[in-house]
């Protein structure tokens, strides 16, 4: 199970693209980087997934492109395993 744009339980107001609850686990995908107002906002839930020290997995297009080998690989850092 998992949850898509769930708000994270801070003061700030910021929403991951998903949260899995298993692991307590966030998942950011960065879709946009060639923009520079993406590329300030990202670096800005960045700074807050890490003064918080949320377990985060960052995706970008490359990932994407192999999801099926790179997330599991990624999400047992974390101890969740992907059937």
């Amino acid at each position: 199970m998992h949850a898509y744009e769930r708000k994270l339980p801070i003061e700030e107001d910021l929403y991951c693209d998903f949260y899995l609850p298993t692991g307590k686990v966030y998942i950011e995908f960065w879709g946009l980087e060639d923009d520079p107002k993406y590329a300030h906002r990202k670096k800005i839930k960045q700074d807050l997934y890490a003064k918080y020290g949320f377990n985060l997995i960052e995706l970008n297009d490359n990932h994407v492109q192999n999801l099926d080998d790179v997330l599991p690989r990624m999400l047992l850092k974390f101890d969740i395993k992907a059937y």
